[in-house]
């Protein structure tokens, strides 16, 4: 199991609003972390080719949901 506070990483990073986060690309990082599927060089790469808003913003979500992910 593992948890990551991703509405928050969202909001620090400005992904949507404080009362309704963007969470997704914080999830991914997470679900990356937990499944060890998918190395994090190839999300960043995803969602800096894909993510057509605050792509810079969203791989720093991913990042951290990623690294806490790891350390939980």
């Amino acid at each position: 199991m593992a948890c990551v506070d991703a509405s928050a990483i969202a909001v620090k990073y400005r992904l949507g609003s404080a009362a309704s986060p963007i969470v997704n690309t914080a999830i991914l990082g997470a679900i990356s972390a937990a499944l060890g599927l998918v190395d994090f060089d190839n999300i960043s790469k995803a969602i800096m080719e894909e993510v057509p808003l605050k792509p810079e913003e969203n791989v720093a979500a991913a990042r951290e949901a990623y690294e806490s992910t790891l350390l939980n």
